[in-house]
């Protein structure tokens, strides 16, 4: 196995996963996992989300692998969540539960978006932006191999690890020679396959990241006249729809931008 991915998840515990739920919510995708987020959004940039999150298998059973706990501990543990989630700027509120060990359902109540995860002079450009527009507003989301990598830095130093093992070019610097989405494939495959407990996970891992979709609802305080990146339904139309790839989050083959707009 390569030795940087070795480094890495020899220093991962279970709560390596504490603070992705939040990175989910910030960026519409929990890597590595399968889910709904339900969003609303009010006028004075408050929020109210709910999440239904399950790791992929495969990624269940690398995390399993190299954690220290004990088998019948929890991989997602709703109260490490919590008191991680709490402790981030612009969060009011939190609530999580475990479902299963490897899934979590739960809410989060953000005082003000443009406060989410903000820090300035680290991050180039925010990732998060929400406008008022006359009466109406703008809300927009834009992650790039340069954003993207600075959100991780701010949660949690083992949420870089967790990424480092998955690989992610798109997340951390460690793997950014990766250029494309059939190249990280390729790679994960060649890298875990190798692993002695489990010759197949590379492939596992690939199929598992390859396929695995978040959906997102965001409801906004005014009727939508446009969405990037996805569509928006109801009369008058207020809610906006998004079906991501985490594939695509993992990777950021290409700058990933989504925003809704309304009046």
């Amino acid at each position: 196995m390569n030795n940087v991915c070795m480094e890495t998840t020899k220093t991962m515990k279970n709560n390596v996963l504490a603070l992705l739920p939040l990175f989910v919510m910030l960026m519409c995708a929990f890597a590595s996992c399968s889910g709904q987020i339900n969003g609303v959004l009010r006028e004075d940039g408050s929020a109210d989300i709910t999440i239904q999150s399950a790791l992929q298998p495969s990624v269940a059973a690398l995390i399993g692998a190299v954690s220290m706990n004990t088998p019948s501990a929890a991989i997602l543990d709703a109260r490490t969540i919590v008191a991680s989630l709490r402790s981030i700027r612009g969060v009011k509120t939190a609530a999580m539960r475990n479902i299963t060990p490897s899934s979590i359902d739960g809410s989060l109540t953000i005082s003000q978006v443009n406060d989410f995860l903000d820090a300035p002079g680290i991050q180039t450009q925010r990732f998060i932006t929400y406008k008022q527009t006359g009466s109406g507003g703008r809300l927009s989301i834009t992650l790039t191999r340069t954003i993207a990598p600075q959100l991780v830095s701010l949660l949690s130093p083992d949420i870089a690890d967790y990424f480092s093992a998955l690989m992610a070019p798109g997340l951390t610097t460690d793997w950014q020679y990766i250029q494309t989405k059939a190249e990280y494939l390729r790679q994960l495959k060649a890298t875990y396959n190798m692993l002695k407990s489990n010759r197949r996970l590379g492939d596992a891992l690939a199929a598992d990241l390859e396929t695995a979709m978040i959906r997102l609802t965001l409801d906004v305080p005014g009727a939508i006249t446009s969405v990037q990146g996805g569509t928006f339904s109801g009369t008058p139309a207020q809610r906006a729809e998004f079906t991501i790839p985490v594939i695509d989050l993992l990777v950021l083959e290409k700058p990933l931008l989504y925003e809704v707009v309304w009046k």
